[in-house]
């Protein structure tokens, strides 16, 4: 699992290089490459000229989606194969070029991708605009690329929901005219959070990405990665899961970070494990806001699912928490007892 984790890595790694070399090439130009008016065809044909790839593509406000469906995505071990990696670097590429020449307000792009014989299964990568920039100047390394990358490889969610109403369908014995009129009227709708995009039966179910929400799935994601790779911890947790979210309230929201992660060993005199746990989770949280200049929020929520709490902190101490490097006891806002294990 490890291996496979570590070539995940690498191969993000090269791609996102990849796409920065190909990018600098487009930002010469004084025109722009890709007028918005233009934009989906001229995507479409960039593909099917130089990589011979048969893509479908469409704008929702300033987020760009790409589809591209492919013959060997997995190989024997359910990994993704060295074909389908050079096919995704390709993508990448593409998408990144075109963000970075066009004169359409893009500020996120999706490339979705599945294998043909089963595209129940997706891989999705979702990039920020202004990271690919960053990235063509050096402004943040390809390692801090990587984890500005939103990767995922997931059932596709349109696909699992028709599926279970098609179930019901079949019970009750509705016909397939009846069927569809429902399934368009109640069920074919806009996803509302990142973990709802996908590509399903010829159709994109893609949102208008924001920057908060962006930020939060790339908090959970980042404690993915650092709890299961990080010697530290990974010897002290067990990562089951995690999903970042961000809740619009009032004028400003809040996020949501819920997580399960298990306690592998008891806490001693040298080390409460729940409050290390927190602490870990700050520093991630911390290092994204204070990455990007955010501030546009309340507060952030750690929701423990295993032991059913709620950890808070305020916006000004998760934003200081890495570079004033303060304490985690007046950081935060625990129940009584949470960090007495």
């Amino acid at each position: 699992m490890l291996r496979r984790a570590n070539s995940l890595i690498s191969a993000v790694k090269a791609v996102t290089a990849i796409a920065a070399l190909g990018a600098v090439v487009s930002m010469s130009a004084c025109m722009p490459s890709y007028p918005k008016e233009k934009l989906p065809e001229a995507v479409k044909e960039v593909c099917r000229i130089e990589y011979n790839m048969d893509v479908d593509v469409t704008v929702t406000d300033s987020t760009m989606g790409i589809y591209y469906p492919m013959q060997g995505l997995l190989d024997v071990n359910l990994g993704i194969s060295e074909k389908a990696w050079d096919s995704i670097s390709n993508l990448i590429l593409v998408a990144s070029r075109v963000v970075l020449s066009t004169d359409a307000d893009i500020k996120f792009y999706c490339v979705i991708t599945q294998d043909a014989r089963l595209p129940e299964l997706q891989v999705v990568i979702i990039k920020y605009v202004d990271d690919i920039k960053r990235g063509v100047y050096s402004d943040i390394s390809r390692g801090e690329s990587f984890k500005r990358t939103l990767f995922s490889i997931n059932l596709t969610p349109q696909a699992k929901k028709e599926r279970s109403i098609e179930k019901v369908f079949d019970k009750l014995g509705i016909a397939d005219e009846t069927r569809q009129k429902v399934m368009d009227e109640f069920f074919r709708n806009a996803p509302t959070k990142l973990s709802d995009i996908g590509y399903w039966r010829g159709k994109f179910y893609l949102k208008d990405i924001t920057l908060p929400e962006f930020l939060a799935v790339q908090i959970a994601n980042r404690m993915k990665i650092d709890f299961r790779s990080e010697k530290d911890l990974e010897e002290i947790y067990r990562f089951k899961s995690s999903e970042g979210l961000y809740v619009q309230d009032r004028k400003k929201g809040y996020f949501l970070i819920k997580f399960d992660i298990e306690d592998q060993r008891a806490s001693d005199e040298e080390l409460n494990v729940r409050m290390f746990k927190i602490r870990q989770i700050m520093k991630i949280a911390s290092e994204v806001v204070y990455g990007y200049k955010f501030r546009d929020f309340d507060y952030m929520a750690m929701e423990d699912l295993l032991m059913n709490a709620r950890v808070t902190a305020r916006e000004q101490e998760v934003y200081d928490f890495n570079k004033k490097k303060l304490p985690l006891e007046t950081s935060v806002q625990a129940p009584t007892g949470y960090f007495q294990t």
